[in-house]
Parts: structure tokens; C-alpha cells; sequence
């Protein structure tokens, strides 16, 4: 009775809030995925309150939103679709079939492509940003899972998760062309703000492999906790924040020093995070909440409920653009 409760007066602040919001044009906004409760959910995180619930498939798992496009995207693999989310409006704008099980997502810098790491076909989707139009398919390794791709537009890094590599895409010709050995089952990737280091997350082996994306090696591996999970970086990219699934914590990297500074106790089973402004955001798959804290103490600020299972794998904060 009290966990409804609190999630009715959730919904009821998330209404006043987005009358704020849309009046105001508030701060950060972050889109989580529920997987459990197939839906988005929408939170001003200066106000601690949700603005919106957004229906996407069926299971949504991965996300990235993309200023350059205007639009947040939502893979949800047991629905097999992708769905596109206005962010001026905060409304679906579309939804477009997706292989077999995408999981992974992300969107070039320039916002014209989407792609899609489609688990089961071995293979990365590529769409049209506002169209929504398929544009083709590269083959990938085994069990490929998160993608990120670099400042040109043109270079893709996915997760070959099954064959312990990062693979290298050319968008231009539409082929894997290289493979990067990691560490065991490399499953998020991120790069830094600058693009020239990628971090792979060994969900297996527990740590983080750092690449120079010039020279396409791994110059450092990185312990961290259990089963490292996601990333994020702070705004300047002098650290990167990991979630360590099996641990309930956030490991702090220096990234110019390259070693893990701190490890902060987090909310359980921790999933998504990201940097918004001096605030961390953790999500928690098993308490369907994202905590918040401080982004350089680690110092808890509270939590907003979200909605069953929600997980936040990829970017998900929106920055938008003061009035």
C-alpha cells in the first residue's frame, strides 16, 4: 500500500511538474527506460519530478538521446522495435521494426543515423534519424551489445560481447573493419568527451579496458567492481563514473591518471548513470529508482521512483536550450 502510494503521488507531482517544466523550460531532463513496465519515464532532475510517461515496445532497455536529431531513441528488444521521442514536444514521433533484439543504441554526433546492435542476428542496424528509414546493416561479431560512435560521424565502436573484442564500423562502406581484443564480455562503451579514449566495460572480468582510438590498443585495464554495467563522464572529462551491477556501487575513475579513485556505495543492483550538472544519476533495476548524489563527494541526495525495472543503458540526459 505504501509503494502505490508513493508512485500515485509520484504521478501527481510528475503533472505539476511538467507545468513547471513546460512554463520555465527547466534544467536536465533524463529519459529512463522501465523495462518491466514497458514505458519511459521522464524527470526533471532539478525538481526531482517526473514530467512524463512515454509508451516504447515492448522491454525497453537501451537509450540515447541526440540534441543534433531533436529526438531520444529507445531500443526494446522483446518487441523487436525502435522508438523515436520528440524532445520539444516529449511525445512519440515514431516507431520502426528492429531485427530480432536490439539492445544497444546510439545515435552519430552529427544526428543523422541510428544505430542498432541487434543481439541475436550478429549484426548493427543502421537507420535514418528523421526518416526512420532503414539504411542497411553491417555484420558485427557475436552477441554484439553497446555502441557508441566517435566524433567524425563516420567510426562506430560496438561491443562484440561473445568474442571479447570492440569492433571497428565504417559507416562509408558499411564493413567491421578492425577488431580490438578486451577484456571478458565487454558490454557498455563510452568514449571521452574528447573522443580520443574509448572505455569498455568486462562485465566477466570486472574491469574496464581503456583504448587509444588512434592506435585502436588497449593502453590500460582498470579494476573495478562486479560486473561493471555503465558510464558515464563528468561534463569536463576528468572522471568517469562505473556501475558496478553485483557490487551496489559507482567506481570513480581519473581518467588523466587512469586509475580508480574512489568506490561509493550506491543504490542496489545499479544499472544507467549519468552526469547532470554536480549530480550523479544510478539507476536501480531492483528498486525501481534513480538515486541521486553528489557528483563529487558521492554523497546521497535522495532518489525519485520511476517506473518496474528500469535500466538507462546508454546517454540519457537531455540539456535543453534556456528560453
Amino acid at each position: 500500500m505504501v509503494r502505490r502510494l508513493s508512485r500515485w503521488l509520484a504521478g501527481a507531482t510528475g503533472v505539476m511538474g511538467a507545468l513547471v517544466c513546460a512554463a520555465a523550460q527547466a534544467g536536465p531532463l533524463a529519459y529512463i527506460t522501465n523495462q518491466g513496465s514497458h514505458e519511459v519515464t521522464v524527470v526533471d532532475v532539478e525538481a526531482s519530478a517526473i514530467v512524463a510517461r512515454l509508451p516504447a515496445g515492448k522491454s525497453p532497455a537501451g537509450v540515447w538521446v541526440s540534441e543534433a536529431a531533436g529526438r531520444a531513441f529507445i531500443s526494446s528488444p522483446d518487441s523487436a522495435s525502435v522508438t523515436a521521442i520528440d524532445l520539444a514536444t516529449r511525445t512519440v514521433a515514431g516507431e520502426m521494426k528492429a531485427g530480432r533484439s536490439p539492445v544497444g543504441i546510439t545515435v552519430t554526433p552529427d544526428g543523422r543515423r541510428v544505430l542498432v546492435a541487434d543481439w541475436f542476428s550478429h549484426r548493427v542496424l543502421v537507420f535514418d534519424a528523421a526518416g526512420l528509414a532503414a539504411l542497411g546493416e553491417i555484420e558485427v561479431g557475436n552477441a554484439p551489445a553497446g555502441l557508441v560512435a566517435a566524433p567524425d560521424s563516420r567510426t562506430v565502436y560496438v561491443a562484440n560481447r561473445d568474442d571479447n573484442a570492440v569492433g571497428v564500423l565504417d559507416l562509408q562502406t558499411m564493413k567491421q573493419t578492425a577488431s580490438i581484443a578486451v577484456g571478458s564480455h565487454p558490454f557498455a562503451l563510452e568514449l571521452s568527451p574528447d573522443g580520443r579514449t574509448l572505455y569498455a566495460l568486462n562485465v566477466w572480468s570486472d574491469d574496464v579496458s581503456v583504448v587509444d582510438t588512434a592506435q585502436a590498443r588497449v593502453v590500460a585495464t582498470l579494476p573495478v567492481g562486479k560486473a561493471p554495467y555503465g558510464i558515464a563522464f563528468s561534463e569536463d572529462g576528468a572522471r568517469a563514473y562505473v556501475t558496478n551491477q553485483k557490487g551496489d556501487s559507482v567506481s570513480v575513475i581519473d581518467t588523466a591518471a587512469r586509475r580508480v579513485i574512489a568506490t561509493w556505495p550506491s543504490v542496489v543492483y545499479p544499472e544507467g548513470v549519468a552526469v547532470a550538472g554536480d549530480k550523479l544519476l544510478v539507476v536501480s533495476w531492483m528498486d525501481d529508482l534513480v538515486g541521486v548524489y553528489d557528483a563529487r563527494t558521492g554523497q546521497s541526495l535522495g532518489s525519485i521512483e520511476l517506473g518496474r525495472n528500469p535500466r538507462g543503458f546508454g546517454r540519457f540526459i537531455h540539456r535543453p536550450a534556456a528560453r
